[in-house]
Protein backbone atom coordinates (compact mmCIF):
# COMPACT_ATOMS: atom_id res chain seq x y z
CA UNK A 1 0.00 0.00 0.00
CA UNK A 2 1.35 3.44 -0.91
CA UNK A 3 2.68 5.65 1.86
CA UNK A 4 0.05 8.30 2.71
CA UNK A 5 0.93 11.93 2.11
CA UNK A 6 -0.02 12.75 5.71
CA UNK A 7 -0.16 10.21 8.54
CA UNK A 8 -1.53 10.80 12.03
CA UNK A 9 -0.59 8.17 14.59
CA UNK A 10 -2.41 8.17 17.96
CA UNK A 11 -2.55 11.97 17.91
CA UNK A 12 -3.70 13.29 21.29
CA UNK A 13 -4.17 16.76 22.75
CA UNK A 14 -5.08 17.52 26.35
CA UNK A 15 -5.96 20.88 27.84
CA UNK A 16 -5.65 20.23 31.56
CA UNK A 17 -8.13 17.47 32.36
CA UNK A 18 -9.91 17.81 28.99
CA UNK A 19 -8.84 15.49 26.18
CA UNK A 20 -9.83 17.47 23.08
CA UNK A 21 -8.28 15.00 20.61
CA UNK A 22 -8.11 11.39 21.68
CA UNK A 23 -5.65 9.03 19.96
CA UNK A 24 -6.66 9.86 16.39
CA UNK A 25 -4.97 7.64 13.81
CA UNK A 26 -5.71 8.73 10.24
CA UNK A 27 -3.98 8.43 6.86
CA UNK A 28 -4.50 11.12 4.22
CA UNK A 29 -3.95 9.68 0.71
CA UNK A 30 -2.33 11.80 -1.94
CA UNK A 31 -4.54 13.35 -4.66
CA UNK A 32 -7.77 13.00 -2.69
CA UNK A 33 -10.12 15.28 -0.75
CA UNK A 34 -10.65 14.14 2.83
CA UNK A 35 -13.44 15.91 4.72
CA UNK A 36 -13.30 15.96 8.51
CA UNK A 37 -16.82 16.29 9.90
CA UNK A 38 -18.47 16.12 13.30
CA UNK A 39 -20.60 18.14 15.74
CA UNK A 40 -19.47 21.46 17.18
CA UNK A 41 -16.86 20.86 19.87
CA UNK A 42 -15.89 17.47 18.46
CA UNK A 43 -12.23 18.47 18.16
CA UNK A 44 -11.96 19.13 14.43
CA UNK A 45 -10.28 22.54 14.58
CA UNK A 46 -8.02 21.40 17.41
CA UNK A 47 -6.94 18.53 15.17
CA UNK A 48 -6.15 21.03 12.39
CA UNK A 49 -4.16 23.14 14.86
CA UNK A 50 -2.09 20.07 15.69
CA UNK A 51 -1.51 19.20 12.03
CA UNK A 52 -0.35 22.74 11.23
CA UNK A 53 1.85 23.17 14.29
CA UNK A 54 -0.19 25.79 16.15
CA UNK A 55 -0.60 23.39 19.07
CA UNK A 56 1.92 20.94 20.49
CA UNK A 57 0.85 17.31 20.71
CA UNK A 58 0.33 15.74 24.11
CA UNK A 59 1.08 12.36 22.56
CA UNK A 60 1.36 10.64 19.18
CA UNK A 61 3.07 11.84 16.01
CA UNK A 62 2.35 13.35 12.59
CA UNK A 63 4.30 12.59 9.42
CA UNK A 64 4.31 14.32 6.04
CA UNK A 65 5.76 12.12 3.27
CA UNK A 66 7.13 9.81 5.96
CA UNK A 67 8.96 12.58 7.88
CA UNK A 68 7.81 13.82 11.27
CA UNK A 69 6.49 17.38 11.33
CA UNK A 70 4.84 17.51 14.76
CA UNK A 71 7.98 19.00 16.33
CA UNK A 72 8.32 21.78 13.74
CA UNK A 73 7.23 25.41 13.97
CA UNK A 74 4.20 26.38 11.82
CA UNK A 75 6.32 28.31 9.32
CA UNK A 76 8.62 25.32 8.92
CA UNK A 77 5.64 23.05 8.26
CA UNK A 78 4.57 25.44 5.48
CA UNK A 79 8.06 25.16 4.03
CA UNK A 80 7.57 21.38 3.96
CA UNK A 81 4.52 21.78 1.69
CA UNK A 82 1.51 21.99 4.02
CA UNK A 83 -0.55 25.20 3.98
CA UNK A 84 -3.80 26.18 5.68
CA UNK A 85 -6.72 28.46 5.05
CA UNK A 86 -8.45 29.50 8.26
CA UNK A 87 -12.04 29.53 9.49
CA UNK A 88 -11.85 33.32 9.69
CA UNK A 89 -10.15 35.60 7.21
CA UNK A 90 -6.44 35.97 7.87
CA UNK A 91 -4.81 38.73 5.83
CA UNK A 92 -3.52 42.32 5.98
CA UNK A 93 -6.68 44.40 5.40
CA UNK A 94 -4.82 47.60 4.45
CA UNK A 95 -2.73 45.90 1.76
CA UNK A 96 -4.02 45.09 -1.71
CA UNK A 97 -5.11 41.60 -2.63
CA UNK A 98 -2.01 41.27 -4.79
CA UNK A 99 0.37 42.34 -2.02
CA UNK A 100 -1.22 39.90 0.45
CA UNK A 101 -0.62 37.01 -1.93
CA UNK A 102 2.81 38.30 -2.93
CA UNK A 103 3.96 38.40 0.69
CA UNK A 104 2.90 34.78 1.12
CA UNK A 105 4.80 33.79 -2.02
CA UNK A 106 7.83 35.74 -0.83
CA UNK A 107 7.72 34.11 2.60
CA UNK A 108 7.70 30.67 0.97
CA UNK A 109 10.80 31.52 -1.07
CA UNK A 110 12.88 33.66 1.29
CA UNK A 111 11.15 33.87 4.68
CA UNK A 112 9.62 37.07 6.03
CA UNK A 113 12.88 38.49 7.34
CA UNK A 114 13.35 42.28 7.53
CA UNK A 115 15.87 42.04 4.70
CA UNK A 116 13.44 40.11 2.52
CA UNK A 117 10.63 42.57 3.17
CA UNK A 118 12.87 45.48 2.18
CA UNK A 119 13.86 44.04 -1.18
CA UNK A 120 13.89 46.51 -4.04
CA UNK A 121 10.64 46.52 -6.00
CA UNK A 122 12.39 45.19 -9.09
CA UNK A 123 13.64 42.20 -7.11
CA UNK A 124 10.05 41.22 -6.30
CA UNK A 125 8.97 40.67 -9.91
CA UNK A 126 9.06 36.88 -9.60
CA UNK A 127 6.85 36.78 -6.52
CA UNK A 128 4.48 39.40 -7.98
CA UNK A 129 4.05 37.28 -11.09
CA UNK A 130 3.42 34.20 -8.95
CA UNK A 131 0.83 36.18 -6.97
CA UNK A 132 -0.91 37.30 -10.14
CA UNK A 133 -1.06 33.68 -11.32
CA UNK A 134 -2.74 32.70 -8.05
CA UNK A 135 -5.29 35.52 -8.30
CA UNK A 136 -6.01 34.58 -11.90
CA UNK A 137 -6.71 30.99 -10.89
CA UNK A 138 -9.14 32.24 -8.23
CA UNK A 139 -10.81 34.66 -10.66
CA UNK A 140 -9.65 37.58 -8.49
CA UNK A 141 -7.27 39.27 -10.90
CA UNK A 142 -9.71 42.14 -11.50
CA UNK A 143 -9.52 43.13 -7.81
CA UNK A 144 -5.73 42.67 -7.49
CA UNK A 145 -5.12 46.35 -6.63
CA UNK A 146 -8.05 46.73 -4.23
CA UNK A 147 -7.52 46.79 -0.47
CA UNK A 148 -8.25 43.37 1.00
CA UNK A 149 -10.40 44.87 3.76
CA UNK A 150 -12.76 46.42 1.22
CA UNK A 151 -13.55 43.18 -0.62
CA UNK A 152 -16.85 41.31 -0.39
CA UNK A 153 -16.92 38.44 2.10
CA UNK A 154 -16.74 35.72 -0.55
CA UNK A 155 -13.81 37.46 -2.23
CA UNK A 156 -12.02 37.76 1.11
CA UNK A 157 -12.43 34.04 1.77
CA UNK A 158 -11.09 33.21 -1.70
CA UNK A 159 -8.19 35.61 -1.15
CA UNK A 160 -7.39 33.76 2.06
CA UNK A 161 -7.28 30.53 0.06
CA UNK A 162 -5.03 32.32 -2.42
CA UNK A 163 -2.60 33.24 0.36
CA UNK A 164 -2.33 29.54 1.21
CA UNK A 165 -1.92 28.61 -2.47
CA UNK A 166 0.92 31.13 -2.81
CA UNK A 167 2.94 28.87 -0.51
CA UNK A 168 2.84 26.25 -3.30
CA UNK A 169 1.52 23.45 -1.07
CA UNK A 170 1.28 19.75 -1.80
CA UNK A 171 -1.37 19.53 0.93
CA UNK A 172 -3.97 22.25 1.56
CA UNK A 173 -5.84 22.22 4.87
CA UNK A 174 -9.10 24.20 4.66
CA UNK A 175 -11.07 25.16 7.76
CA UNK A 176 -14.74 25.85 6.87
CA UNK A 177 -14.12 27.66 3.56
CA UNK A 178 -17.85 28.37 3.00
CA UNK A 179 -18.55 29.80 6.48
CA UNK A 180 -20.78 32.87 6.30
CA UNK A 181 -21.25 32.66 2.53
CA UNK A 182 -24.38 33.21 0.50
CA UNK A 183 -25.73 30.26 -1.52
CA UNK A 184 -24.13 31.62 -4.70
CA UNK A 185 -20.78 32.16 -2.97
CA UNK A 186 -20.99 28.65 -1.54
CA UNK A 187 -21.44 27.17 -5.01
CA UNK A 188 -18.48 29.19 -6.29
CA UNK A 189 -16.31 27.98 -3.42
CA UNK A 190 -17.35 24.36 -3.93
CA UNK A 191 -16.41 24.62 -7.58
CA UNK A 192 -13.09 26.20 -6.57
CA UNK A 193 -12.33 23.31 -4.21
CA UNK A 194 -13.15 20.84 -6.97
CA UNK A 195 -10.77 22.69 -9.30
CA UNK A 196 -7.96 22.82 -6.72
CA UNK A 197 -8.38 19.12 -5.98
CA UNK A 198 -7.23 18.31 -9.51
CA UNK A 199 -3.62 18.91 -8.49
CA UNK A 200 -3.53 19.44 -4.70
CA UNK A 201 -4.36 17.04 -1.88
CA UNK A 202 -6.99 18.66 0.35
CA UNK A 203 -8.18 18.10 3.91
CA UNK A 204 -11.28 20.12 4.68
CA UNK A 205 -13.53 20.89 7.63
CA UNK A 206 -16.92 21.86 6.27
CA UNK A 207 -20.38 22.07 7.83
CA UNK A 208 -22.35 22.30 4.60
CA UNK A 209 -23.10 18.63 3.96
CA UNK A 210 -24.07 19.25 0.35
CA UNK A 211 -20.57 20.64 -0.25
CA UNK A 212 -19.00 17.76 1.66
CA UNK A 213 -20.84 15.07 -0.26
CA UNK A 214 -19.96 16.67 -3.59
CA UNK A 215 -16.24 17.34 -3.08
CA UNK A 216 -14.98 14.64 -0.71
CA UNK A 217 -13.47 11.32 -1.72
CA UNK A 218 -13.46 10.24 1.94
CA UNK A 219 -15.11 11.34 5.16
CA UNK A 220 -13.44 11.17 8.57
CA UNK A 221 -16.01 11.55 11.34
CA UNK A 222 -14.84 12.97 14.69
CA UNK A 223 -16.92 12.65 17.85
CA UNK A 224 -15.79 13.73 21.32
CA UNK A 225 -12.21 14.01 20.07
CA UNK A 226 -12.09 10.46 18.71
CA UNK A 227 -12.20 9.14 15.16
CA UNK A 228 -15.58 7.45 14.82
CA UNK A 229 -15.17 6.13 11.28
CA UNK A 230 -13.55 6.91 7.93
CA UNK A 231 -14.57 5.90 4.42
CA UNK A 232 -16.28 6.93 1.19
CA UNK A 233 -19.24 9.32 1.64
CA UNK A 234 -21.72 6.75 0.34
CA UNK A 235 -20.63 4.31 3.04
CA UNK A 236 -20.18 6.73 5.92
CA UNK A 237 -23.58 8.37 5.48
CA UNK A 238 -25.24 4.97 6.00
CA UNK A 239 -23.35 4.26 9.24
CA UNK A 240 -25.88 4.29 12.09
CA UNK A 241 -23.28 5.69 14.52
CA UNK A 242 -22.67 8.62 12.18
CA UNK A 243 -26.37 9.25 11.72
CA UNK A 244 -26.84 9.34 15.48
CA UNK A 245 -23.78 11.47 16.13
CA UNK A 246 -23.98 13.88 13.25
CA UNK A 247 -25.85 13.34 10.00
CA UNK A 248 -29.15 12.47 11.60
CA UNK A 249 -29.24 15.63 13.67
CA UNK A 250 -28.65 19.27 13.09
CA UNK A 251 -25.51 19.88 11.04
CA UNK A 252 -22.99 21.79 13.11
Amino acid sequence: MATPLLALDSVTKEFGSIRAVDEVTLDIPESEVTAVIGPNGAGKTTLFNLITGRYELTDGQIELRGERIDQLEPQDIVQQGLARSFQITNFFPDLTALENVRLAAQAQRTGLTPGALLQHYDDQSETREAARDVLKRLDLLDIAEEQAGSLAHGQQRHLEIGIALACDPDLLVMDEPTAGMSPDETVETRELVEDLAEDITIVIIEHDMDVVMRVADRLAVIENGSLLTVGPPSVVREDERVQQAYLGGETA
